[in-house]
């Protein structure tokens, strides 16, 4: 007789953790019979934490099934545990992102200083002639600065109370023949190769602004004959009267006007300088220097002026015997400024020092003055 095969129906609802349960069966010889226990010991278990149930276990073996790639995203995890070969890899933790670095700050920019320079170069001819032949000439020069700082922005907490800066001194003609610095504001630091190309390198540190201080001076070769201005005289005598005439032009290739001339003659003995007569009228008589002075504005390039005195002679000079004309002498000295010229070749420059960079600008002043003696 056919048997008809119940097979048991799973509850997913049911509590299979029921130990009263009396419906449970196996299988055996493919009849299914009733679960006899009574023979059956159950290990005591000491935790008495309760067992999964099935729906917690189901869910627990899903999420062993797959592991987590570092990518973000899901592969499905190989064999079970007992098959070494395939054994699911640990689940890769993502690196821990480094924390980004902080940036420093950038440094405050410094304030920008600026060195405002005034150069005054001075020269001073001295010349002397003999019957309007030179017999001496001399040229001098110094050089002046004056210094003036400022900043653009506040300026620092520690500013130095003096700037040093650099003065290059340029002979390329050759015209100097003796330098020398003033050791109390200047340091020379030229090297071979500006010495030999006639340039030359000073440091120069001044106590205060707004003030000009002298820090070279020099002279020049005698090969150096500048001819900025020439006085020629004249002696006659008429009687008891001395006409004495004087003519003085100025150089066409001077580089401005002569200014400030003053012309001084002196007068010997044997004449009235009370009785002076000038033609043109200007002339000052001086009584204790026994010289006649006269003061000119200004002469400009390769122009020319006389002067005329006239004096008379004493008695004893008459009965001498001698024609006065022959002994009487009149020296004769000019005096002038030239702005915006000099006499020589020397150019100046500057610019900062490395351990105090600054924005540097210079100005040149220049100037020479003539100093003209004529005598018979």
């Amino acid at each position: 007789q056919e048997l008809q095969l119940q097979q048991p129906v799973y509850d997913p609802f049911g509590n299979d953790d029921d130990e009263g349960n009396a419906n449970d069966s196996i299988a055996e010889n493919g009849v299914f019979q009733s679960l006899n226990t009574s023979n059956i010991s159950v290990p005591v278990d000491l935790d008495d934490t309760p067992p999964e149930s099935p729906q917690k276990a189901m869910v627990n073996d899903l999420n062993k099934s797959y592991s987590y790639e570092s990518e973000g995203k899901e592969s499905e995890a190989s064999a079970p545990e007992s098959n070494a070969s395939t054994a699911p890899e640990s689940i890769a933790e993502p690196d821990e992102l480094e924390p980004e670095p902080v940036p420093e700050p950038e440094p405050e920019p410094e304030p920008t200083r600026h060195l405002d320079v005034s150069l005054a170069l001075n020269e001073d001819l001295t010349c002397e002639y003999k019957q309007s032949k030179l017999s001496t000439l001399t040229v001098e020069g110094t050089i002046q600065v004056r210094m003036s700082s400022s900043y653009e922005g506040e300026p620092p907490l520690e500013a130095p109370s003096s700037i040093p800066f650099n003065l290059l001194f340029k002979d390329h003609s050759g015209h100097v023949r003796t330098l020398q610095e003033n050791k109390k504001f200047v340091e020379n630091v030229s090297n071979e190769s500006e010495t030999a190309n006639r340039e030359f390198t000073y440091t120069v540190t001044i106590p205060r602004e707004e003030e000009y201080f002298p820090v070279v001076r020099y002279k020049c070769d005698s090969s150096l004959r500048p001819v900025p201005i020439r006085v020629q005289s004249r002696v006659r005598t008429q009687g008891k009267i001395c006409r004495i005439a004087l003519q003085i032009s100025s150089n066409p290739q001077n580089p401005s006007d002569l200014v400030h001339l003053t012309v001084i003659m002196g007068v010997p003995p044997g004449l009235n300088g009370e009785s002076l007569k000038c033609n043109p009228p200007g002339g000052v008589w001086n009584e204790s220097k026994r010289v006649v002075l006269w003061c000119v504005s200004e002469l400009g390039g390769g122009e020319k002026f006389q002067l005329q005195a006239i004096l008379e002679m004493s008695d004893d000079l008459l009965q001498s015997g001698v024609d006065p004309a022959d002994r009487l002498e009149f020296p004769v000295m000019s005096r002038c400024q030239c702005v915006g010229g000099q006499l020589s070749d020397v150019a100046l420059d500057v610019s900062d020092v490395e351990m105090f960079p600054a924005a540097i600008s210079k100005n040149v002043m220049q100037r020479f003055r003539v100093s003209h003696k004529e005598k018979k």
